[in-house]
């Protein structure tokens, strides 16, 4: 009895084959190009990271001795109280300063030089003179000579009693006559033994009166001649 046969019966097909041999040899080969690849880029990226840490380590190497070269010129560092004894004087000399610009800007009717100068230029008696003068706030210092003392205390009266020297007292006095036995021999003599006065034979007395105790300082900081 002759039996027909369906061919197309699943169990008499050939079974496909997903993963044959030339599709994992392809699917190997394509693994291995893109694993080369990516090796390669990550050594190249390994290189160029390497370059730029050698590039920074060298930069910064430089910059270290730049840094030591400067730190060895430093100056040495100062003693807090040396640099305030260097200070003292500079704050002593701005306030010298200081005074003596207050001084020089005053200008009120009888505060300047120029009036003080006036005063003792009208008032100074004819058988006297000056040879020096010296002016600081609350402190003058005249110092000359005249033939006749007789004038020097009321002229000093005269000069006590003015404005201008208000609140000084002109106190302490010295007079001495030029030539006199002692006088030569003295340690701060007021007149030279050289002057040509020794040689008229005329009765010289030199005279020194300042309107502060006589041990002050004879020469006042910012003091005008």
């Amino acid at each position: 009895m002759a039996q027909q046969i369906n061919l197309l019966t699943p169990i008499l097909l050939a079974p496909k084959r997903y993963f044959s041999a030339l599709t994992l040899v392809q699917a190997t080969g394509l693994l291995c190009l893109a694993g080369l690849a990516a090796a390669l880029w990550l050594q190249q990226r390994d290189r160029s990271a390497e370059a730029q840490h050698q590039a920074v380590l060298a930069q910064y190497a430089t910059e270290r001795q730049q840094l030591t070269v400067a730190r060895a010129n430093l100056p040495a560092p100062l003693d807090a109280a040396t640099v305030q004894q260097q200070l003292l004087p500079l704050a002593a000399g701005n306030a010298d300063r200081r005074a003596l610009l207050q001084v020089l800007g005053a200008d009120a009717a009888g505060q300047r030089h120029s009036d003080l100068l006036a005063l003792i230029a009208r008032t100074l008696p004819e058988p006297a003179w000056l040879s020096e003068l010296r002016y600081a706030p609350g402190r003058v210092e005249l110092v000359g000579g005249t033939l006749d003392t007789a004038m020097l205390r009321p002229w000093l009266a005269r000069l006590a009693v003015h404005p201008l020297l208000a609140g000084q007292q002109l106190s302490a006095l010295r007079v001495e006559r030029l030539g006199a036995p002692g006088t030569e021999t003295g340690g701060n003599p007021l007149l030279s033994r050289d002057s040509p006065l020794v040689s008229t034979g005329l009765p010289v007395w030199a005279f020194r009166v300042v309107s502060a105790p006589a041990h002050a300082a004879s020469a006042a900081t910012g003091g005008a001649r």
